[in-house]
């Protein structure tokens, strides 16, 4: 992780499709692991996933999700986007294959003291719906 906050990251994407990418140790600061390591180091949102997962699923979500961007959607819709159309095959349409994907976007400030905060998936799923 030293390596990566190290780097200067200038992503305003990155995607870790492996499992467990958004794992790490619980420190007083929070979960530290890739996630906040390459948020640290410059890139505006990571997607990551909370669980182990599968080579076959993860084909076909990331073929939905990269097919989404190249459409022009942000990365958040994107995500929804690819979880609907998990949602509708029926080979992966349980929870396993789909939800494990999350999006974890820098906090910013929009200049209003005591504003400044960190979106939560809640806020991200919310957002979308």
């Amino acid at each position: 992780m030293k390596d990566v906050i190290e780097a200067g990251l200038r992503a305003r994407l990155v995607v870790l499709s492996c499992c467990h990418t958004a794992c790490g140790e619980v420190m007083a600061e929070g979960v530290v692991g890739m996630a906040r390591a390459l948020l640290g180091a410059g890139a505006r949102s990571v997607v990551v996933t909370l669980w182990a997962i599968g080579d076959e699923g993860t084909v076909e979500f990331m073929s939905f999700f990269y097919d989404a961007l190249a459409e022009g959607k942000k990365a958040s819709e994107a995500l929804n986007q690819a979880m609907k159309c998990m949602r509708e095959i029926e080979k992966f349409k349980e929870v396993i294959y789909w939800a494990p994907f999350v999006l974890i976007v820098k906090a910013v400030s929009i200049g209003i003291p005591g504003s400044f905060r960190i979106p939560t998936n809640a806020d991200i799923w919310t957002r979308n719906q």
